[in-house]
């Protein structure tokens, strides 16, 4: 699902002396079935622009064209259920949006609550719940009493019982532990691989959109102000610091290498990519002393 935003502006409490600019002329296109991640400080736009994408905001000026429906400032509220049916938001610390009595109920709501017949909706749940990695022994329990980690997993697989074309993802492994938070960005590179689903991505992990994202937007004071792939993006370091923003480990540990001496002929934003840089220098080397 393609989704294009044109001159979109957002004002929050437009018309009171509390107003503020959330996005200011905003155009960009976010391609049909593509992993896209948003960086930028926080208060730079992110969520705002979030929240477009499956018309919880509407702009204040422009359009959003999500798929074949146009949002404009004056697009009524009714009928836009199928379309966030269709485009699954997952907010920061998804958890908390949980609070049926077991597992299978909390997911399979969603489907329910959109006219989807029970038995339906259970098997909805049920495959959503398999995907990111749930068991049938849990659908019983409360999901309360689950990990933290589970517990996200069953807000995400409530999401993905909606059977989204698209998902979008606030900073979904916040608070999450390094194996929780690998776990989860495989979970999502799964789903877009396999499932074919887009995924739209907010993250202050320059890791996660060097190993995962395709197209990156730079967001700054409601602005759009820089896109492109990861390449190009963190080609240059001068203006990412300029903008508080940083390098993935792997390319700032390739350029204090690259300082010290080493002959990098690139600089690699991933640690597989580092690790094969650094052997193909290293192995001739290694044969040479062994000949």
């Amino acid at each position: 699902m393609e989704i294009v935003l044109d001159h979109v502006s957002y004002t929050y409490q437009a018309g009171t002396p509390f107003a503020g600019d959330g996005l200011r002329d905003v155009s960009v296109t976010i391609p049909d079935g593509s992993y896209t991640a948003i960086i930028g400080q926080t208060g730079s736009g992110k969520s705002t622009l979030l929240q477009h994408l499956n018309a919880l905001l509407k702009p204040t000026t422009g359009t959003v064209r999500i798929g074949d429906r146009e949002i404009t400032p004056k697009t009524s509220n009714k009928n836009l259920k199928p379309l966030r049916a269709k485009v699954g938001l997952v907010f920061q610390f998804a958890e908390n949006q949980l609070f049926e009595e077991t597992v299978e109920k909390d997911v399979a709501f969603g489907p329910k609550n959109f006219g989807v017949p029970e038995k339906e909706a259970l098997a909805r749940a049920h495959h959503a719940l398999d995907l990111v990695g749930i068991s049938p022994e849990y659908y019983e329990n409360s999901p309360f009493d689950l990990s933290g980690g589970q517990m996200r997993r069953v807000a995400i697989a409530g999401v993905l019982a909606m059977t989204p074309e698209l998902l979008i993802l606030d900073e979904p492994t916040a608070g999450l532990d390094p194996k929780g938070r690998t776990e989860l960005m495989t979970l999502f590179e799964t789903l877009h691989r396999e499932q074919g689903i887009g995924i739209v991505l907010v993250t202050h992990q320059m890791e996660d959109v060097a190993n995962y994202a395709e197209f990156v937007l730079v967001m700054a004071d409601g602005h759009l102000i820089k896109q492109g792939p990861p390449a190009e993006i963190f080609s240059d370091p001068a203006w990412l610091a300029e903008h508080h923003l940083g390098l993935p480990r792997a390319a700032q540990f390739a350029r204090e290498l690259r300082a010290k001496g080493l002959p990098l002929p690139d600089i690699p934003l991933t640690e597989q990519a580092l690790a094969a840089e650094v052997l193909a220098i290293l192995r001739p080397t290694r044969e040479a002393d062994h000949e």
